[in-house]
């Protein structure tokens, strides 16, 4: 398929060269459904980070104004197609990385763009570490109490040095359930701590549990006075900002299949 290039920079662009891309925007994009069009005086992104697994899918809120707007058409590039790529409004992660995505209205040629973190499957190879520490936890997230029910769209790990280094999992215990997080480490007498995380699936979201845990050996928490880990409204979003080393923004060309 052949690709076009276009260098939408309003200050130089002439009125005949808006018009043409005006005219191949609505071939390409929506209609409005009639009386006088609305143009866009702003577009912005409802996400500025999002924390995808490779394979996930997550449609980046589009916010217009006004919110009358007739023609709410974008298109859409990332910076590394072989990170993520987008489908309409839906980003694809397809591999482990960091990369943008520039974001074009129909409408006014208004720009924005997002940052796409995308993390690897959750996994981890205990054998290639030799100590352990367990933590017996019970889990809130937002108000619900985690049960087993929550391990196939809420997944909670522990992180050192932010690599995986442990997955919660949910047991029984007395006929109720809690979560153990066996966490690994190559090293013992290091001071490292480790960071929990609950991760969302297919939302492009990951939080951080307020509470940290230094690397000792030891169980922290008893089957009978578990921890208590929790999220609430003031949690944190986890941000890879050790790996962001400019901010995120809008591009002026975006390369359109036809």
């Amino acid at each position: 398929m052949k690709k076009r290039m276009f260098w939408l920079q309003k200050r130089w662009a002439s009125s005949l060269s808006l018009i043409a891309i005006s005219a191949l925007l609505t071939a390409c994009g929506e209609y409005w459904d009639g009386g006088a069009p609305v143009a866009a005086r702003k577009m912005t992104l409802g996400r500025k980070v999002m924390n995808l697994m490779v394979g996930d899918r997550y449609e980046i809120p589009v916010i217009f104004e006004p919110d009358t707007l007739s023609n709410r058409s974008v298109w859409w590039q990332t910076e590394n197609s072989r990170i993520a790529v987008m489908e309409e409004n839906t980003v694809v992660a397809l591999s482990e990385g960091l990369t943008l995505a520039y974001a074009l209205s129909v409408s006014d040629h208004q720009t924005d763009s997002c940052w796409v973190n995308v993390l690897p499957p959750m996994f981890i190879n205990p054998r290639q570490y030799p100590y352990d520490m367990v933590i017996y936890a019970d889990v809130d997230i937002h108000g619900h109490h985690y049960t087993a029910e929550d391990e196939g769209s809420l997944i909670i790990g522990a992180f050192i040095h932010d690599e995986l280094r442990g997955i919660g999992k949910m047991r029984q215990w007395d006929g109720k359930d809690y979560m153990e997080i066996r966490i690994w480490n190559d090293d013992i007498d290091v001071y490292d701590i480790a960071e929990i995380r609950c991760y969302y699936m297919g939302k492009g979201l990951a939080e951080v549990f307020p509470e940290y845990f230094p690397f000792d050996g030891n169980a922290h928490g008893t089957l009978s006075n578990k921890v208590k880990l929790y999220l609430d409204d003031n949690a944190l979003e986890y941000f890879p900002w050790d790996n962001i080393d400019r901010p995120a923004e809008p591009s002026d060309t975006i390369i359109i299949d036809d």
